[in-house]
């Protein structure tokens, strides 16, 4: 068992990240809804594409969509 492991016995674990591919890895229990995390993350490189797709898609539509 991991230190990680350990820890979820005890408390909730939250992603205090944006990044994807750390929340997949980790395994949260929950994660914070910080706008300026998910613009951290989609500006790294391994997140153009899916950045440019969702913008193509929900272009000229309503921001709360």
């Amino acid at each position: 068992m991991n230190q990680l492991e350990a820890l979820k016995q005890y408390t909730t674990v939250v992603a205090d990240t944006g990044d994807f591919r750390q929340i997949e890895a980790f395994q949260p229990t929950d994660a914070t809804t910080n706008p300026s995390l998910i613009l951290k993350a989609v500006q790294k490189p391994e997140y153009r594409s899916l950045l440019i797709e969702t913008v193509g898609q929900y272009r000229g539509r309503a921001l709360d969509e």
